[in-house]
């Protein structure tokens, strides 16, 4: 009887979730009329200053451009992750969400029979470092309709081999309330954080952990940076500022007031000082899939 009792109160919330995202899509809809006029110009403007027909490819392998130092450990829930694909050695970011998961990019584990998990870092090329602990996972719950080419759906679960040991060093983040589902963020500043490039000049990830604050801007203006790729389970932060457009290795996270609300997806191959946004999944719309993965 309890069984099914936890089963329906988790149906319950499933089915909470689809009728709120529904209302979000009727929302969307109506603001896309709103913005004709400016869908129009900006495409104009893209078509006549980019450098490539048909606009900017993806760059997998983020960056965090000119980014400030942390306070080391003040990001208890950052997670470095190291895996090869296809011959491929990849750097990303992660959160952990529970003292057993680790919340990324799909880009990051997708093809991969092993990752290393870092945690507790600061400074991830000095494994002694006080509060680390150091992990390999095999097992990975890629999204079922992640698609590598138009990179959506870009969100995975690591299941760690053990749990993780919570001290000052390592901690959990929260995820959003369902509550939270019909808010866009639009023009909110957040925090994205990694161990990424600090420079299009030069090729060397950063040892230490950086961040940078940067606002989540509408999805219809992105979508123009991107040619009408992106959707509303995606979200994307400015890049006039020249800075930061990539916001930090594949798999990282977005925090606002604490909470985790995106995970960093993709950039321009341009470039990432270029002024092109840069694109995140919006955990929002994976309150339900994660429910059911978890569960």
């Amino acid at each position: 009887m309890g069984i099914r009792f936890i089963i329906n109160i988790r149906l319950d919330k499933t089915v909470k979730i689809k009728k709120i995202w529904a209302t979000r899509i009727d929302v969307y809809i109506s603001k896309m009329k709103n913005y004709h006029v400016l869908l129009v110009l900006l495409f104009s403007f893209l078509i006549s200053s980019c450098a490539k027909p048909n606009g900017p490819e993806k760059e997998e392998n983020l960056k965090i451009i000119d980014g400030i130092e942390v306070v080391p450990h003040s990001m208890p829930y950052m997670v470095a992750i190291k895996s090869n694909i296809n011959g491929r050695n990849m750097l990303c970011g992660g959160s952990l969400i529970t003292a057993h998961l680790v919340l990324t990019s799909a880009m990051c584990v997708s093809g991969a029979t092993e990752a290393e998990i870092i945690l507790g870092a600061h400074n991830i090329e000095t494994p002694d470092e006080e509060g680390q602990q150091h992990m390999v996972a095999t097992e990975f719950k890629i999204h079922e309709k992640f698609d590598p080419k138009k990179i959506h759906d870009d969100i995975a679960l690591i299941q760690l081999p053990r749990p993780a040991t919570l001290n000052k060093f390592i901690g959990t983040i929260k995820l959003p309330d369902v509550t939270e589902i019909l808010n866009s963020y639009d023009e909110k500043e957040a925090t994205v954080a990694g161990w990424g490039k600090i420079s299009d000049a030069v090729q060397e990830t950063s040892n230490v952990l950086r961040s940078q604050n940067l606002t989540i801007i509408p999805v219809l203006v992105c979508e123009i940076s991107y040619l009408l790729n992106i959707r509303l389970s995606q979200m994307c932060t400015s890049g006039v500022s020249l800075k930061n457009i990539c916001l930090g290795d594949a798999g990282g996270p977005l925090v606002l007031d604490g909470v985790l609300i995106g995970i960093a997806s993709y950039g321009s191959s341009l470039g990432c000082s270029i002024g092109f946004p840069g694109v995140y999944t919006r955990v929002t719309s994976y309150l339900d899939w994660l429910l059911l993965s978890t569960s």
